[in-house]
């Protein structure tokens, strides 16, 4: 597996597609739901390649200088389970390394807080809802990582 940023147009237009099509698409969600949750700070958009196809994604955005946040992170159905977002979240870390101290937060599905938790995760204040995935019994928590050296 060949974890790296996305370079060209056609692999920014593939990592939206395979987030639509993990994240948004099983929810019934509109096609380009993921213009909603865009945020306009500088992002990393990194890509887990197999051969030829794009097994997992993840975006990450900078709130400030030392405080970046996961957005979105999906890895194909047949590829997971296969430490896919281990890796793109470990990839992150290691660019993260060279302006550590980086707090690194995300707001975790109930259904991937386990994952985030084994990568050193700690939630952060209560959980809540989100009117977009209260209807499939999604609840979300915010959790945080420090990246150090």
């Amino acid at each position: 597996m060949n974890i790296k940023q996305a370079a060209t147009q056609k692999e920014k237009k593939d990592l939206d597609r395979l987030l639509w099509a993990v994240l948004w698409k099983p929810l019934k969600l509109p096609r380009h739901i993921r213009d909603s949750f865009k945020l306009e700070t500088p992002q990393i958009e990194l890509i887990a390649m197999d051969d030829k196809v794009m097994a997992g994604v993840l975006v990450a955005n900078w709130l400030s200088e030392k405080e970046i946040e996961i957005r979105h992170i999906a890895v194909k159905e047949e590829y997971q389970n296969a430490s896919i977002g281990t890796g793109l979240v470990k990839a992150l870390f290691d660019l993260l390394k060279e302006k550590a101290p980086v707090q690194v937060q995300t707001i975790a599905r109930n259904t991937s807080s386990g994952f985030f938790t084994k990568l050193g995760f700690k939630a952060v204040g209560n959980r809540f809802n989100h009117p977009k995935f209260r209807e499939e019994g999604i609840w979300l928590q915010q959790m945080n990582v420090v990246v150090k050296k």
